[in-house]
């Protein structure tokens, strides 16, 4: 059975790599406006339609259209609309502005083409924010029925401290946690690793304008940001304070090792890193499709 995906700010494309890893076959369609970002799902993915800018997406009901900046679109039904709108009206590390903010208002493009084409199931992502502004985006995602929320930390998954709420009506037990990938970045990272530099909201050293702690043999990196260097957390191997490498942060989001190749700089690579989702998180999400009877099928 091959399903139809409508995927908004879809960056790296990291939900089709977890519905491929599922075996779940899909006609994939693709918001996102980011050529970096795109030059990686392209090359991964050569069959995805991309449809440009969110805010220019139309589903059309009576004709189950997609009309776009890239043209007109027969899909049919959506079988599964998923997204992770911009997050940094939300995020702690920004102004916590929520919803004043001109990105994180694209949750209500989310919002409105959810209504236009009534997915058989949703997934959506977004990062730990105050009560009021979860409470508003559930209230938004109860137009699907049995929406449920779920706060969930990539640390469960692979050695990564990301916490994240999701979204989604899909079947989906949190304490059935699968995964082959690292728990302790020893295991990760291997000979010579010693521990890791935070970053602080503190005192203690300073250094490059960030305040830092050294934690020696930490079993999680700090969340990955889209810079590599100035917000994201280092490692202390053999004595030294040295920068994650883009090959490491790719398996801290589970992500295979130069999948970000295409973007081309390690700048770039990085940023499509951080922007995207832990995928073995998703996919655990998304087997709900499968374990319960619904859609899609286990590889062989």
């Amino acid at each position: 059975m091959t399903i139809t995906v409508l995927s908004l700010f879809d960056g790296i494309s990291c939900g089709r790599l977890a519905l491929d890893r599922l075996g779940i076959k899909c006609k994939y369609y693709a918001s996102e406006i980011d050529k970096y970002a795109m030059q990686v799902s392209k090359e991964h993915w050569s069959d995805t339609i991309h449809l440009g800018d969110v805010r220019n997406v139309r589903y059309v009901r009576h004709t189950k259209q997609l009309v776009c900046d890239t043209g007109v679109y027969d899909v049919g039904d959506i079988d599964l609309l998923i997204g992770g709108s911009p997050c940094q009206g939300f995020s702690r590390n920004g102004k916590l502005d929520n919803f004043e903010h001109e990105q994180s208002q694209l949750i209500y493009e989310f919002e409105r083409i959810r209504n236009e084409c009534r997915p058989r199931y949703l997934l959506l992502e977004n990062v730990s924010m105050n009560a009021d502004s979860q409470s508003v985006i559930t209230d938004m995602m109860n137009g699907t029925p049995n929406v449920k929320l779920y706060d969930l930390n990539s640390d469960r998954w692979v050695c990564q401290h990301r916490r994240r709420l999701y979204w989604t009506n899909i079947p989906f037990n949190p304490d059935d946690v699968h995964t082959t990938h690292p728990l302790h970045l020893k295991e990760l990272i291997g000979d010579g690793y010693e521990g890791v530099r935070m970053r602080l909201h503190g005192v203690l050293v300073k250094e490059d304008g960030l305040k830092y702690k050294i934690v020696p043999d930490r079993k999680v990196a700090q969340t990955i940001t889209k810079s590599r260097y100035i917000h994201n957390s280092a490692l202390m191997m053999n004595g030294e304070i040295v920068d994650y490498t883009i090959e490491q942060l790719e398996r801290l989001q589970t992500l295979p090792v130069g999948y970000t190749i295409p973007a081309g700089s390690d700048t770039q690579r990085s940023f499509c890193i951080g922007n995207g989702w832990t995928v073995a998180v998703v996919e655990d999400i998304l087997s709900g499709l499968i374990c319960n009877g619904h859609i899609g099928q286990k590889k062989s």
